[in-house]
């Protein structure tokens, strides 16, 4: 048998260790692997003796290990620790190295907190003491426009049978207002949508984990409304779908990796489903059940797709909707829900801080009508709802910036829909909604609601006070350029270097694509959603797949959002004899005569089949001579001038996201973009090819080694 690394976790204060150990072996299965230790502590080592039970999984079926291990910390970094193991697997003799590290415990404990009472609910989106507050809370002016926001909710068509089946978070919506009003038949229509729900489960764990949050959101909140057989009953069906869930199936789709949208939905479903029946009495279960172990499995899962899926600022690898959907379905309640229960929080020292604040960076709109240029499949980026969600995933830092789009968007300055999609989200919203957004009059009010779950004593701040105008997601190649927070006119420009591609995931071939909205033109968007490399803003080359990353190996930033990054795109283009880079710069500093210009260099060095340079835009397209005139609805235009290829070739094609701009004739591309009101500045270009010098307004823009330049005249 290849016998496979597995990583150990314990947990130790002090040198004293929990007996609890778990593992993971991802080149094994995908299962998780728990255990107990005994730890001995020596002068400057341990000894662990270990045995785990290595779980199953749909594909590889596991086994006993017993396992002695020595370790002391490494000589050079006392946070390292290195040693080796003997022992068994399957009673067949294993041994060899160890290495390991000492990393802080995640997540957060938060003070004060007390812990939740056999049968306490509700307890997943806010306490049972805190009922009283919000009844009240309910009763001021905005609380009585999210509720009527959450009466239209109700309004929509519930579906069963759908990607995203939508039943049960309708019952938690409905078993809110039966909390909020002692209205036992809120409470019955919901126990109504749950049974259809129940006898409706997802063909996979794709649809079948939205079932499943939303039944566990609804159980809670309803559970002194319905009767000692109705609880019982969902307690044990959430047991066992949490087990479903957890473990996974074998074939129907299933990708159990741990960056898949799959695996965001399914654990973080199964996680708030284990939180909403722990403690529960043992004679709710049909067969023993150990639920604060599935909770951990769950956790575990959870931790791991966090640090995988997204990166430092939250950029999501398989792009914007299958990063987003997981977090609105199920994780930001997991998250809210755990802190309830356990009084720890997953955002300090997480990539969970970040994911408000990065969709605050990247939507452009007014009045409730937004859009994000989005990356990734189907283009779509159902943002709203994290703002119904996710205000306790915000750390106070951010609050300000958030609190202001929020406000400005969908609040009382915005289109007062307070980002309430789905019936569910008003109990989130209403339980954390900023007091000092409430406007009422009674300080007495305010200082009884000080214990909510969400943080006073904080006002609202445009962005540009609160976040830099660049963001840089140096885990996965993300860099964002923005101008200002101000309407749908802002400038907001991106590229993607797809850094860490992942096996197993959706991963486009967008390794250097580009988007670049402003002055209420969609200049550089995104093309159709087929996966091939003409559907991104990038430089084809022959009929190579470009499935590979791009690495940076240049960035500079201004405080006014303009910046440069370069790229080496050599590992783009798989089996290739030549090298590539593309450079990207962005200017905002109005000292060219427009309020943004945009320079894009595409370099190749070496024998490289023919190469096209595309463009996908949702403006009309006139071409001219040397470049070409993009008109927006908004009168704005952006003149495209190539700098190289000198007598370039342009062709216009129709998609179904608007129109594609096709350049060729030449080895590499020098392309400067102005967006602007009225007359476009001249483009003055002195030289020819990538040594060209090039002069818009009192700007000078040049290419030397492996960047833009753009300098004062």
């Amino acid at each position: 048998m290849n016998y496979q690394d597995i990583t150990l976790d314990l947990i130790c204060i002090n040198s004293q260790c929990e007996t609890e150990i778990w593992g993971f072996s991802q080149a094994f299965n995908q299962a998780e692997h728990d255990g107990i230790v005994n730890t001995i502590k020596k002068d400057n080592s341990w000894e662990l003796q270990v045995k785990i039970q290595i779980n199953s999984d749909p594909w590889r079926k596991g086994g006993e290990a017993e396992y002695l291990i020595e370790l002391q910390p490494d000589k050079k970094d006392k946070k390292q620790i290195v040693g080796s193991y003997s022992g068994t697997f399957n009673e067949q003799p294993v041994s060899g190295k160890v290495t390991g590290n000492i990393t802080p415990y995640s997540p957060t404990k938060i003070p004060n907190h007390t812990p939740i009472s056999p049968r306490e609910h509700p307890r997943l989106i806010f306490r049972q003491n805190q009922l009283p507050e919000l009844r009240e809370k309910a009763k001021t002016q905005k609380g009585q426009a999210i509720l009527a926001q959450l009466e239209k909710s109700l309004q929509q068509k519930i579906y069963y049978e759908a990607f995203v089946p939508n039943g049960g978070y309708h019952a938690a919506g409905h078993c809110f207002l039966s909390l909020l009003n002692d209205d036992p038949q809120a409470a019955e229509t919901a126990w109504q949508i749950v049974e259809k729900s129940l006898n409706n489960p997802g063909p996979r764990l794709l649809e079948h984990a939205p079932i499943v949050a939303g039944v566990a959101l609804a159980y809670d909140l309803c559970y002194n409304a319905w009767d000692e057989q109705r609880v019982q009953k969902i307690t044990d069906w959430l047991a066992q779908q949490t087990k479903i869930l957890i473990a996974g199936t074998r074939g129907k789709g299933w990708n159990p990796t741990a960056w898949s949208n799959w695996s965001g939905r399914a654990r973080s479903a199964a996680g708030l489903a284990a939180l909403a029946i722990l403690y529960e009495p043992e004679q709710f279960f049909s067969e023993p059940t150990d639920v604060r172990r599935l909770l951990k499995i769950a956790e575990r899962n959870i931790e791991r797709y966090l640090e995988t899926a997204v990166g430092d600022r939250s950029f999501g690898t398989e792009g914007d909707l299958y990063s987003i959907e997981p977090w609105i379905l199920a994780l930001l309640p997991f998250f809210q829900a755990y802190e309830n229960v356990f009084g720890h929080n997953f955002v300090k020292d997480s990539s969970i801080k970040w994911f408000l604040p990065h969709y605050v960076m990247r939507i452009v709109g007014e009045d409730g009508e937004i859009s994000v240029p989005t990356y990734g499949r189907h283009r779509l980026a159902p943002v709203k709802s994290l703002f119904s969600l996710g205000w306790n995933s915000v750390p106070e830092k951010f609050l300000p910036g958030v609190m202001w789009f929020f406000h400005h968007h969908f609040g009382w300055e915005g289109d007062r829909s307070f980002a309430i999609k789905k019936p569910h989200e008003a109990a989130f919203l209403l339980a954390a909604y900023s007091e000092n957004l409430i406007n009422t009059s009674d300080e007495n009010f305010i200082k009884r609601l000080l214990n909510l779950n969400f943080l006073t004593g904080l006002r609202p701040k445009n962005p540009a006070k609160v976040f830099e105008r660049v963001l840089v997601d140096e885990e996965k190649g993300f860099y964002l350029f923005r101008n200002q927070w101000k309407d749908k006119n802002d400038f907001v420009a991106s590229i993607y270097l797809k850094q860490q591609p992942l096996r197993a995931s959706w991963s486009f071939p967008e390794a250097g694509g580009f988007r670049i909205w402003g002055l209420g033109g969609r200049w550089a968007s995104a093309g159709p959603d087929d996966g091939n490399r003409g559907d991104e803003n990038v430089v084809v080359v022959g009929d190579m797949s470009a499935s590979g990353a791009a690495q940076p190996n240049f960035f500079q930033e201004e405080v006014d959002g303009s910046g440069v990054v370069s790229m080496n795109m050599d590992n783009v283009f798989e089996a290739n004899d030549f090298q590539s880079l593309r450079s990207f710069a962005v200017d905002y500093s109005g000292v060219s005569g427009a309020p943004g210009f945009f320079v894009v260099v595409d370099r190749f060095t070496g024998d490289a089949p023919e190469k096209v340079w595309v463009m996908h835009t949702q403006e009309q397209v006139v071409v001219e001579d040397n470049g070409f005139m993009l008109k927006a609805n908004s009168g704005a235009t952006m003149r495209g001038t190539f700098v190289t290829p000198g007598e370039v070739k342009l062709d216009v094609e129709e998609t179904k996201r608007g129109r594609k701009i096709l350049a060729s004739g030449g080895d590499n591309f020098f392309v400067v973009m102005t967006v602007q009101n009225g007359i476009a500045p001249e483009v003055e270009i002195f030289g020819s090819g990538l040594d060209a010098e090039v002069r818009v307004g009192e700007r000078m823009i040049i290419f030397r080694e492996d960047r833009v330049s753009i300098i004062n005249n």
